[in-house]
Formats: C-alpha cells, structure tokens, sequence
C-alpha cells in the first residue's frame, strides 16, 4: 500500500537547504573531493567563498572554505597520529562556525580501514539552521561515533 501523506524528502530543484537532512563531503587523505551531495553544496555556500571546481568530485578541497579545509587538516593529522600509535578505529572532531552569520555545524570522521592513513577516508556531516546552534567545539577521539 502507498501512503499518499508522505511528502517528498529532498527538493534538490529549488536550492533549499532542507532542515534535518545533513550534507556530507568525503575527502581522501589527498584532500581529493570523492562524494558530495547536493545539501553539503548548499550549506557549503552558507560557509563562504569557494570555487566552483571544489564543489565537484574528483577535484582537491583548496577551493573549499577554510573551516572545511582546516577541520580535514587536523582530522588528518589525528589519522595519522592514531596510525603512528597502532590505535584503530574511527574517531570524531566537531567543530561549528558561525563566520558569516548562518550557522553550521560539522562532524568530521576519520575513517581508517587498517591499511594506514593512504587509504584512509575524511568523512564531514554538516547541518545547518537550528541544528547548529546548540553544539559546542569539541573532539573526540574515541573509536565509536
């Protein structure tokens, strides 16, 4: 049976930003750009200047905001810090900007599967609106979300 109540989850045509609904950008330890999806595009806006070519795939995070490009930095920096002491696991910095007066909030993950830092991932949720006023700057360097 379909509920005909339900109402479409994404509106990608009309460039909103849809509340609750994250973006999410996956760097590699290159800072290469491996996936973004069309909300990590708007709320990326929200951040500041960027360049058209690093809100593609396959293209270097540069172009990204710095709060972005700073976040995957240290992300990287813990990756191989964990590496260099045999710790596994994934780990979590969260970090929120207001810098142009429209709140995001980001989770960055380090992503390692073992293999050691090259093939490791940088995995950033971002949210935007309400859902980014109420956290605080902090890190987390435990192996669980």
């Amino acid at each position: 049976m379909v509920d005909q109540g339900k109402k479409p989850q994404s509106d990608m045509s009309s460039g909103k930003v849809l509340l609750g609904r994250p973006g999410i950008v996956v760097l590699s330890p290159s800072l290469e750009v491996l996936h973004i999806n069309h909300q990590a595009h708007m709320l990326i806006c929200d951040l500041g200047p960027t360049t058209p070519e690093a809100l593609h795939q396959n293209h270097r995070a540069d172009g990204l905001p710095p709060a972005l490009i700073n976040l995957a930095c240290e992300i990287l920096r813990v990756l191989r810090s964990r590496h260099e002491l045999n710790e596994k696991g994934q780990f979590e910095i969260r970090h929120s900007t207001n810098d142009t007066g429209k709140p995001v909030f980001i989770r960055g993950l380090g992503v390692s599967n073992g293999q050691g830092v090259d093939h490791a991932r940088i995995v950033l949720v971002l949210t935007g609106g309400a859902n980014a006023n109420h956290s605080e700057n902090r890190q987390s360097l435990g192996s669980g979300p």
